[in-house]
């Protein structure tokens, strides 16, 4: 759920709050530990969004062959924004390669009914933040990086639209503005921009710092307004996006890519076969492949057992709101940070123009620690829910005006690794348990065909997934067809160059990574 937590980065001292609380209270830091390292599949009576009422394209809701196909060359598991890149990745590069390779999706629910089907629609990176965090963590040169790596996926996904015809998924540019409630906080965004404009002056150019009277009159904002920052971000309707490119991708592949829904995989297991050595087990029957990409975001351990307790969800909650009068016809969105956490809204477009209010994390009864490791978007918390309802007015200047009525609150779990940046790449069979015997394997003659049969994953967003898990999943579909180091042009959803050029090392997934990583480690960290 991309957004329900977007900020993470940039409100880092949300998590912080939350794990400091964690390491103080030995009971609940001992439960959490039990929830985390205890994987569960997604629930099958999950809350329905907004953004899956009335779908566009009801036949890939529950689309499924009569019988799942008996191979694949690859097969991904998970069909959110990072199954739909690293298909629509392999698919097109083996199109211009002139070679076919049958990709295959196994989803466990509906189509897109994950994390990307439940979040807040925001593509949003907040470059005074999120350039910060990284600086202290890797060093100028990485945070730079990293910086970029966020800050390409806009103007890709803008493109991407446009070239693929999809205007139903409402991808548009947005003015955002971050409202601070709490001095301290608003102290401190200001010191993370001055910072940025030494560092990396170009990235600052679109921020406008603006003091609380300024604000309250360009923005409207109540008298809670400490400060505000304002800069170009963007929003969609991240559900059609999805279920909008997976359609054009039928229609173009329709004889080499399939989506299978209702297909949840329960086991993974490997054998002599050289050529397809992983067998995959699913409520629907089993299919033989030669790679496997793990992109499930939080239940990604599941069928990954390195990763338990590296790898988690945090139960996020959205509302979409009906307001009397507001009208930006979607032009911008918010977000209110206060001294622990922040909540972010934007408003959709055209005649809808509902308002997408999402956040309240520490709003709930446990302060935010009981929706740490939930793996059920099958329920909500009556008091975040509550909470949400009231946000809008509190935040701006009503005049008057009746506040917005809730119209739909839905929950989705986030993935978030204990060094908060996503895990990308080859997974190693000391991660898996699996190890493919390749003494038998040769690679092919095609282009397309020298990467050895293993294991990939595209998955743990941090809740940031508008804006790290798309180039993520090309990332991984370029490098399962063993093209990463190749020098590319820009093109239709990739930037140019080779994936080392635009792809951060720190979010590869290597062993001796998972392992540094802890919940403790985290907690110092930050």
């Amino acid at each position: 759920m991309s957004a329900v937590i977007s900020h993470l980065r940039e409100t880092w001292h949300g998590v912080h709050a939350i794990i400091t609380e964690i390491t103080r209270a030995s009971a609940e830091f001992k439960a959490i530990m039990k929830r985390i390292t205890s994987p569960e599949m997604p629930p099958s009576d999950p809350t329905i969004s907004f953004w899956q009422v009335d779908p566009h394209h009801p036949k890939l809701v529950d689309i499924r062959s009569e019988n799942l196909p008996e191979t694949a060359d690859i097969v991904i598991i998970g069909s959110g924004i990072s199954g739909a890149s690293i298909a629509y990745t392999m698919l097109s590069e083996c199109a211009s390669l002139g070679i076919t390779k049958r990709v295959v999706i196994l989803e466990a629910r509906e189509t897109c009914s994950g994390a990307t089907g439940r979040n807040g629609g925001h593509i949003k990176c907040a470059p005074y933040a999120t350039y910060s965090s990284m600086k202290a963590r890797f060093g100028i040169e990485s945070a730079k990086k990293i910086l970029r790596f966020q800050q390409r996926h806009l103007p890709i996904i803008l493109d991407l639209a446009s070239a693929e015809g999809l205007e139903d998924s409402e991808a548009r540019e947005v003015e955002t503005v971050d409202m601070f409630t709490d001095s301290s906080a608003w102290e401190n965004a200001k010191r993370m921009v001055r910072e940025l404009r030494q560092d990396v002056p170009e990235a600052a150019l679109d921020l406008i710092v603006w003091d609380s009277e300024d604000a309250r009159k360009e923005f409207g904002f109540s008298g809670h307004c400490q400060g505000a920052i304002s800069y170009w971000a963007g929003a969609m309707w991240p559900y059609r996006f999805v279920t909008e490119l997976y359609a054009s991708l039928l229609s173009k592949y329709g004889s080499s890519f399939f989506l299978e829904t209702s297909a949840p995989v329960t086991d993974i297991q490997v054998d002599g076969n050289s050529s397809t050595p992983y067998l995959l087990r699913t409520s629907r029957g089993s299919i033989r492949t030669t790679h496997v990409i793990h992109a499930t975001d939080s239940y990604a351990p599941n069928l990954v057992s390195g990763l338990k307790g590296k790898l988690f969800p945090i139960r996020g909650h959205m509302t979409a709101q009906k307001p009397e009068s507001f009208e930006l016809d979607g032009s911008r969105s918010w977000s209110m940070v206060g001294k622990r956490g922040f909540e972010y809204i934007s408003q959709r477009p055209y005649s809808g123009g509902e308002l997408m209010i999402g956040g309240g994390l520490f709003q709930s009864e446990g302060k935010g620690m009981d929706e740490v490791g939930i793996w059920q978007d099958s329920k909500i918390s009556a008091t975040i829910s509550a909470y949400l309802a009231g946000i809008w007015p509190t935040a701006l200047q009503q005049n008057g005006a009746s506040p917005p009525w809730v119209l739909q609150t839905w929950t989705g779990c986030m993935g978030y690794t204990v060094d908060l940046l996503p895990y990308v790449g080859k997974l190693s069979h000391n991660l898996t348990g699996r190890k493919v015997k390749l003494s038998g394997w040769k690679p092919g003659k095609q282009p397309a065909s020298a990467t050895p049969p293993g294991e990939w994953i595209s998955a743990g967003f941090n809740g940031d997934g508008m804006v790290t898990a798309w180039l993520s999943g090309v990332a991984v579909g370029l490098m399962v067809l063993g093209q990463d180091n190749f020098e590319y042009q820009d093109q239709c959803g990739r930037p140019g160059g080779s994936v080392p050029d635009w792809l951060p090392e720190e979010m590869l997934c290597s062993v001796a990574r998972v392992r540094r990583s802890s919940v403790y480690e985290l907690s110092r960290m930050l």
